[in-house]
Parts: C-alpha cells; structure tokens; sequence
C-alpha cells in the first residue's frame, strides 16, 4: 500500500495511477528478494548489522528515487 501512495505522489500530474501501479508492480517482487537476502545476511553477519545494512540501502535508495523524481519539478 506504502508503494501505491509513493508511486502516486512520485508520478507526473495525471499519472498517479499508473505511476501506483508501476510502484506495487516492483515492490511486490523486490520484497521476496529482499527478504531472501535478508535471511543470508542474517545468517552470515547477524539480525543487527544486517539491520542497519538494510536500513541503510533502502534509506539511500528512497533518497535516490525522490530525487530523481523531483529533479525535473524543481528544475
């Protein structure tokens, strides 16, 4: 659901729709692959650090997705 809002508010006027569905369309495989890796990172180096390992990506790529969707609108 967190995606379809994103997705929406990321999207060009008049494209919320699309730019929600274009948004769970991705996030529903990437989270069975994220958590897969999740599981071997678990297992390799721990709940905590892979934690924040996660944390981290997800954090920077969010930053990266927002930015490159608003570069044109603010531009």
């Amino acid at each position: 659901m967190s995606a379809g809002i994103a997705g929406a508010a990321l999207a060009p006027a008049g494209r919320e729709k699309a730019g929600a569905a274009v948004a769970i369309a991705t996030a529903v495989p990437l989270a069975y692959l994220t958590l897969a890796g999740r599981k071997q990172a678990i297992a390799r180096i721990g709940q905590t650090r892979s934690g924040l390992v996660e944390d981290a990506l997800i954090g920077a790529a969010g930053a990266t997705v927002v930015a490159l969707a608003t570069r044109s609108r603010l531009g």
